[in-house]
């Protein structure tokens, strides 16, 4: 069962996202700021991580820099209301894997983490049969 971590300053959007994805057999966390975010990243490592832009204290971009300095592979997908094509831009060289803007819709943001999720495994599986020929030789 894939392990999603939702971080978001919004209680509707946490629930709405805990309520989403339950139903598809994810595994769900929630964090309602960015620092709590980074520690249950480092404690559940979560496979796949939908991160909000705007929030206090801890913005997302410096949440995404921060959770990529110590989980390089984990996805992210960023979330705004407020997306501008120079911010998309930002985040996607630091390391996200999809910009949505709110209000999003559903049946993109369950398209997008199937997707994510899809690479992440196909991706592990070439790093095992590469690991594999190379012993071989």
């Amino acid at each position: 069962m894939n392990k999603i971590l939702v971080i978001d300053d919004e209680a509707t959007v946490r629930k709405l996202f805990t309520k989403l994805l339950s139903k598809e057999e994810y595994k769900v966390f929630t964090a309602s700021n960015g620092k709590k975010g980074i520690e249950i990243t480092k404690e559940k490592k979560p496979d796949l991580i939908i991160l909000d832009l705007k929030m206090a204290e801890m913005g997302g971009i410096e949440t995404l820099k921060r959770i990529k300095k110590f989980n390089k592979r984990v996805i992210i997908i960023v979330l705004t209301a407020y997306g501008t094509m120079e911010t998309a831009s930002e985040v996607m060289k630091l390391g996200a894997y999809d910009f949505i803007s709110k209000p999003f819709d559903v049946a993109r943001i369950r398209s997008s983490i199937k997707k994510a999720i899809d690479m992440q495994k196909l991706s592990e599986e070439v790093a095992k049969l590469k690991a594999k020929v190379k012993r071989k030789k």
